[in-house]
């Protein structure tokens, strides 16, 4: 089967997938859908941001600043969703529910100390970090990871949809993600890069000023690789696809 054919395929079975698993937990609600803002500061010696967000987007900024500020935008019919936050041995914690059998979601916008360690699992929704140092760890079911001017270590995963990144130069990265693609560019020659996707194709540009070390398959597609190799480099690239395609190659 052409490799086009057979992302077409895969997408159509996880895209069919997704769709039973979100009609399975929805209902049809009467009534028109409301809309509420929530927005608070938390100061304190908080060196860890964690959110695990049902349905909603999430997007974190680093600054200068040296306290937490976040923003809840609440969507919902009927019930309101549950949104809870607390700060606890140098960890804030944010979580939201949305009933069972309900529309609702929350979406977060939070402004961080730019060190701060950032950890998102997100069920439904697209994440969004930018300019960020401290490591990061996110997770979205169904959604897109954007990730800009991000320099501490990286660790996205996601089972439908695209990681993307610009100006990343995390000298460690690990993306992984089941149905979809990844695209990222890197500012400065990482350590180590391991990027895998099920079916889709990954894309990755780094400077082409020094020689990496590469592994990169495709099962059923193809491989490209513009990069300069050397198997010693202390600067390593692994790359898989099942369905797709690979492409390494300098940044411009």
């Amino acid at each position: 089967m052409p490799a086009r054919m057979a992302i077409r395929a895969a997408a159509v079975v996880l895209t069919g997938g997704v769709a039973a698993w979100m009609l399975a937990g929805c209902s049809v609600n009467v009534g028109a859908l409301q809309h509420r803002t929530r927005s608070y500061q938390v100061s304190g010696q908080l060196r860890t941001l964690v959110v695990n967000a049902h349905v909603g987007g999430v997007r974190v900024t680093g600054g200068n600043a040296a306290t937490i500020s976040v923003t809840e935008h609440i969507s919902y019919r009927g019930t309101v969703p549950a949104t809870t936050h607390r700060a606890a041995a140098g960890t804030l914690t944010l979580a939201s529910t949305c009933p069972q059998l309900e529309t609702c979601s929350v979406g977060y916008v939070i402004r961080v100390p730019r060190p701060v360690t950032v950890r998102v699992n997100d069920r439904v929704g697209t994440i969004r970090l930018q300019s960020l140092s401290g490591p990061v760890t996110v997770h979205t079911s169904v959604g897109d990871i954007d990730l800009g001017s991000v320099s501490g270590p990286v660790e996205a995963t996601g089972s439908t949809g695209t990681i993307h990144g610009q100006d990343v130069s995390s000298v460690r990265a690990t993306l992984r993600m089941s149905a979809g693609t990844i695209e990222v560019t890197f500012s400065a020659a990482p350590a180590a890069i391991t990027a895998t996707v099920t079916a889709g194709s990954v894309t990755l540009r780094v400077p082409g000023s020094v020689p990496y070390a590469v592994d990169a398959s495709a099962s059923v597609g193809s491989t490209q690789i513009g990069v300069p190799r050397s198997a010693a480099s202390p600067h390593t690239i692994t790359a898989r696809t099942t369905t797709g395609s690979i492409t390494i190659e300098p940044a411009p």
